[in-house]
């Protein structure tokens, strides 16, 4: 039943959508540049080098596409397994730590909010982040209640793998965390045998092996790029936003559980007053681990709507938690908000009908198709004889899916975003410019990905340089390249990107 709820959620239209955000389209491109070249070892991206970045998801997408070929949804391929390991790890750990309703409640918080659905349906390296930084945390709070050494060289493994997905955060996240739920609990000793030698041997190689062969094979080139990296994130920020910027985002971006945040809050705040009926230990790591996070993730410089994927997991644990033990008022509370969703669910079909017509929205096949992803679950609930999900969490989680994939379909769904996609293919049925075609810098992935080439990025200064040995440059780009010397004229338009002409 969980499957059948997380597939349609991670995967209905997901192989239509084109390769569009710039995030996705640095990995989609420079995976599959990976692949083509041969080259697994030095990641380039529009034919240039690319060590900004650890290369742990450019390996897992380069993967995919070698076993289901190059395509959107094969670049999308590693989030969904990802989200699905996920959603598995928290079932088997909150099963074992809880009891299977709060785990499965847990797991359709996470699964079924706007960054779960956003994330693990998209080609980006953070439901990987986040799956290793969940890992580390399981096998780090099984450390503290056995000590068994097995886990302790899981933990050492997950941030090794999490460092070289996206960095310092795999590291810090689960590490602070353990550290404060021990201090909590006066077990800091305990810690210390989590860094055993054969554990750190083991963190090292997986979280530095790649870093060590690049700065001794390009030593003067990756330290520009290692040192570039560090500047943006942790010094000048090329993403800096307030303080409170993840506070004032939090409804949007863990709707629609996040009208729940406010009544959570409050029970827990009163549990504080009932010292004979402590929380249990995985409820109290949970609120430490989203302590660290919220800590990490505020005082830092750069803020984006990727990051906030990390609060989802300790967020999900405390709500699944909450829904399980409300009662009385805060019960009905709850009731009124899934009811509210319903009401949300049939609004928005009928906006989407007067915007798009009745035959647009009921056409075969997906006359049928609508109506089986909000049903089927039901269906399958009842033949199975399930008491588990009750019916209030799996009606909101399912409607959560149905607004998300029905707004993508209708409502957010831009035609733009296809448009770079059909610009450079009909590009590409253009003999002439196969040597003559480049891109604005700084440059974007969509162009060499839809090409299956690398389409360099030029400034203006090369330009004038490329125009001293040919007789006329192609140039993509959204915006119209304003040259002093060279004249531009417009050959091709789709949406905002454009075909130039260059030339003297």
């Amino acid at each position: 039943l969980m499957l059948s709820i997380l597939l349609i959620g991670f995967l209905f239209g997901s192989a239509e959508r084109a390769i569009d955000k710039i995030q996705e389209a640095r990995i989609a491109e420079t995976s599959r540049e990976m692949v083509v070249e041969e080259d697994w070892l030095v990641p380039h991206y529009n034919g240039e080098l690319r060590l900004q970045k650890p290369p742990l998801t450019y390996w897992t997408t380069a993967l995919s596409y070698k076993i289901f070929g190059v395509s959107e949804q094969s670049a999308r391929v590693p989030s969904l397994l990802f989200g699905l390991l996920s959603a598995v790890l928290f079932l088997v750990w909150l099963k074992g730590s809880l009891n299977i309703d709060v785990a499965i409640n847990t797991v359709l918080v996470m699964a079924t909010s706007f960054l779960g659905m956003r994330y693990f349906r998209s080609a980006e390296a953070d439901a990987t982040l986040l799956f290793f930084i969940s890992l580390a945390c399981f096998a780090g709070y099984q450390w503290m209640l056995s000590a068994n050494k097995k886990m302790a060289y899981l933990f050492m493994l997950s941030i090794g793998l999490a460092f070289m997905t996206k960095g310092p955060a795999g590291i810090a996240i689960p590490v602070l965390t353990l550290l404060a739920y021990a201090f909590s609990n006066k077990q800091l000793k305990s810690v210390k045998g989590l860094f055993s030698p054969v554990g750190l041997c083991i963190f090292v190689i997986i979280a530095f092996a790649w870093y060590v062969w690049i700065l001794f094979t390009m030593p003067d080139i990756s330290q520009q790029f290692f040192s570039k990296q560090v500047d943006e994130t942790f010094i000048s920020g090329t993403h800096q936003q307030p303080v409170y910027w993840y506070l004032a985002h939090a409804i949007e971006f863990f709707a629609p559980w996040s009208l729940l945040l406010i009544p959570a809050g409050i029970w827990f705040y009163k549990q504080r007053a009932h010292p004979n009926r402590p929380l249990p230990k995985m409820v109290h790591f949970s609120l430490i681990w989203l302590l660290v996070v919220f800590v990490l993730l505020t005082f830092t410089v750069n803020k984006q709507t990727q990051y906030a994927l990390l609060f989802l997991p300790p967020i999900a644990i405390l709500v699944g938690y909450y829904i399980h033990v409300a009662q009385g008022r805060l019960y009905q509370f709850n009731r009124v908000l899934f009811w509210l969703l319903l009401i949300a669910v049939i609004v928005l079909f009928v906006f989407g009908i007067r915007k798009h017509g009745l035959e647009k929205v009921f056409s075969f096949p997906k006359v049928l198709i609508w109506p089986f992803l909000f049903l089927g679950p039901f269906a399958l609930k009842k033949l199975l004889k399930l008491s588990t999900p009750s019916m209030p969490v799996m009606f909101a989680a399912i409607s959560a899916i149905f607004i998300y994939l029905f707004s993508e379909q209708y409502l957010t769904k831009d035609a733009e975003k296809e448009d770079i996609k059909l610009l450079v293919q009909s590009v590409e049925q253009r003999p002439e410019l196969k040597q003559a075609l480049y891109q604005a810098k700084p440059g974007d992935g969509a162009v060499s990905f839809y090409a299956q080439r690398p389409v360099r990025p030029l400034d203006a200064n090369q330009i004038q340089s490329l125009l001293a040995t040919h007789k006329a440059l192609w140039i993509i780009s959204k915006e119209k390249p304003i040259f002093i010397k060279e004249q531009v004229l417009q050959e091709k338009q789709i949406g905002r990107w454009g075909l130039w002409k260059i030339t003297q």
